[in-house]
């Protein structure tokens, strides 16, 4: 699945060496076995909003946690600094 997922679907189209590094580490950490569990979450050390899969079979129970989802997400869900925005916007 990592590698339909980083190679065949996305790898092609990444043209940075760093950004596909960056592509591939992110799907070994998120792109496991441990999807499958329910209610993974992607990355519990974040507080600001669950990142999960929802427990739910239905579609309008996933399009309903989509819409709760954040319309930006900040640096702490890629593992990075706070700081990062703002270097970002910079």
């Amino acid at each position: 699945m990592q590698y339909m997922v980083c190679e065949v679907q996305y790898g092609g189209r990444i043209t940075d060496d760093l950004d596909r590094e960056m592509f591939k580490t992110y799907t070994g950490l998120w792109v496991t076995e441990s999807v499958f569990t329910p209610n993974y979450c992607f990355n519990p050390n974040v507080t600001e909003f669950n990142y999960h899969i929802p427990d739910a079979v239905e579609h309008a129970k996933f399009m309903e946690y989509i819409g709760k989802m954040p319309g930006t997400d900040g640096p702490p869900i890629f593992g990075l600094h706070p700081n990062a925005d703002l270097t970002c916007r910079l």
